[in-house]
């Protein structure tokens, strides 16, 4: 019995180079090697790992059934999870991890290529990134593969638009894959759950800032009228623009307290530049929570501050920005929009309604307060 363990990270498995025999020198492998007595195929996959590249591994899963090598022996292949360490070749001339793409881009040994397949289809199931409702999202590599829809052709123009226009942190569009799905450049940071917390007055003074000059930018982009957006078939109207309509902390990756990256573009379409601001306040002062009458109103007056509008116009704009929210989610959910119907499924669009009404009640003493 041997035994062979495809450690995954981020949709891209690790694979080894043979040194040797010479007849084997140059072809890529998974690494593993043969049980010893009394062993289990799983212990095997994370000895032999240590023992090769001199990393802990822990097994997940199986990945298919035995594999018939020839002269007696059979296969075993696990997909494993690195748990302690970096991978350095000790019995191999070469690492690489390699995305379902990348996999034929190397001559593996005889035995492993019945693997390739399924590997493949493995991969493109990809990591889940964390955060947002919509669903689908997930990470391969250095790039993000998404679900697509009627609406991509318009957000894949505004996307290259601002790349040719020069504005930073934005995801470039690489294309599509095997699945259908577009793919993304992968923008590194974590985002920020507003539930769990409030973003740092650096990071919401950046983020800010960062919004207006999209919106600069953004004013020159004239979108082709017959492309339909997700919520919206409509051209630009009189003091439109193409906002990104879920400009929110879930969707502001920051690396080590920057801005790194703005994400999730897929709901983008015709709006008021008010539309955003007032969308950035309810989530990211937050609005839709009571954190106190003061503290609420001197959050709302920074935020305005860093991109440059009046906060009380801003106020007054977040009861209609988010009551539009929650009808666009159920108007799509009807639609048929998968997207929406999960956030309807899931309850958004009613949590919402309720922490719409919630705010309206703070809202006058909002209003004085500022």
């Amino acid at each position: 019995m041997v035994a062979a363990a495809a450690v995954i990270r981020h949709g891209r498995v690790l694979a080894a180079r043979r040194s040797y025999p010479a007849r084997l020198a140059g072809q890529w492998e998974l690494p593993g090697g043969k049980l010893d007595r009394g062993e289990s195929a799983e212990a095997a996959c994370v000895r032999e790992v240590r023992e090769e590249l001199d990393c802990g591994v822990r097994v997940v899963d199986r990945l298919l059934g035995d594999l018939v090598l020839g002269s007696g022996w059979v296969m075993q292949v696990f997909q494993c999870v690195l748990t302690e360490g970096e991978p350095v070749p000790h019995e191999h001339d070469a690492i690489r991890w390699l995305g379902p793409e990348e996999l034929a881009e190397v001559p593996w040994l005889p035995a492993d290529l019945p693997l390739l397949p399924v590997l493949r289809e493995r991969l493109l199931d990809g990591e889940r990134l964390p955060g947002g409702n919509v669903g689908g999202a997930v990470r391969v590599g250095t790039t993000v593969r998404r679900p697509t829809g009627p609406w991509t052709p318009a957000v894949h123009a505004l996307l290259a638009y601002l790349r040719d226009a020069g504005l930073d942190r934005v995801p470039q569009v690489l294309g599509r894959d095997a699945r259908g799905r577009e793919v993304l450049s992968w923008l590194p940071g974590e985002t920020l759950d507003p539930d769990a917390g409030i973003a740092e007055p650096s990071l919401l003074a950046e983020a800010m800032a960062w919004l207006r000059r999209y919106h600069d930018v953004v004013a020159g982009f004239r979108p082709d009228p017959t492309l339909p957006w997700r919520s919206s078939v409509a051209p630009l109207a009189q003091g439109q623009i193409v906002c990104h309509h879920d400009f929110a902390p879930y969707n502001w990756a920051a690396d080590s307290g920057r801005l790194s990256g703005v994400l999730d573009w897929d709901v983008a379409g015709p709006g008021r530049p008010l539309d955003d601001v007032a969308f950035a306040a309810w989530n990211s002062v937050p609005l839709y929570r009571d954190i106190g009458v003061p503290p609420a109103a001197e959050r709302l007056r920074f935020i305005c501050g860093a991109y440059g509008a009046d906060p009380v116009a801003v106020l007054d704009a977040v009861d209609w920005r988010i009551a539009g929210a929650v009808e666009r989610i159920r108007a799509g959910a009807e639609a048929g929009d998968p997207g929406m119907r999960n956030l309807l499924a899931t309850g958004v669009a009613d949590r919402v309604a309720r922490q719409s009404a919630s705010f309206r009640a703070r809202l006058p003493a909002l209003r004085r307060q500022l």
